[in-house]
């Protein structure tokens, strides 16, 4: 793949583990009311039937991001990936590719500055401290669900999701869309790198249809 192939597949992959990880949580808060406790159990089964769903998939998403077999597509593979195409973010190729915003501002690029390899090295930094969570715990659990076979009842995979932290998940999936929403400014709009988690503002919006959903699924 190339650069922007890369940050349009690594960009949707964590924001859908978001999404499930966030819609996951956020039914298991909304059932802490009673009130909506009251509603789920109006259809338990299609609850059960959801909240396993949710973890299955995300740990799939989850073992992709950390995957370290040769044709896998992790997001260790993305940073390899830029760390060998610096080029990529160079001036001479924002000019080439985005020759329709100098034509509009011929002065766009005055004093802009670009990344050298110390720049992306501060970026990924900030991922290096789930590596060890991604590739251990969730991997294995990763491949658990994909051998199937194994556990055969939706508690026995709710016993392996409780072996984990959902805060840790979070920190490490929103650090991993950030990495890469700030590649993609400095890519598309020659943006200076910032070593900066960014807020992932589509939680709350989440957080809100599954108390809709809750009170819509009767």
């Amino acid at each position: 793949m190339n650069t922007r192939r890369w940050i349009g597949f690594i960009d949707k992959e964590t924001a859908s583990a978001l999404t499930l990880l966030y819609s996951y949580m956020a039914f298991y808060e909304a059932i802490s009311d009673e009130a909506y406790a009251e509603k789920a159990n109006l259809v338990p089964q299609f609850w059960m039937a959801h909240t396993a769903s949710l973890q299955h998939t995300l740990f799939i998403y989850l073992g992709r991001l950390s995957d370290d077999t040769p044709d896998g597509k992790s997001f260790t593979d993305f940073r390899n990936h830029c760390f060998r195409h610096l080029e990529d973010f160079s001036e001479e190729s924002f000019r080439e590719r985005r020759s329709d915003a100098l034509v509009i501002n011929p002065h766009y690029l005055d004093e802009k500055d670009f990344p050298e390899e110390k720049e992306f090295a501060a970026l990924f930094s900030l991922a290096s401290d789930f590596n060890k969570f991604l590739r251990k715990e969730c991997k294995t659990i990763r491949s658990k669900v994909y051998a199937h076979a194994i556990l055969t009842d939706d508690y026995e995979y709710q016993f392996l999701f409780e072996k984990v932290d959902l805060k840790t998940i979070e920190e490490a999936l929103v650090t991993m869309w950030s990495i890469n929403r700030n590649i993609w400014e400095c890519f598309q709009n020659a943006r200076p790198l910032k070593s900066t988690v960014l807020e992932y503002t589509e939680r709350d919006r989440i957080y809100r249809q599954t108390r809709q959903v809750i009170e819509g699924v009767t």
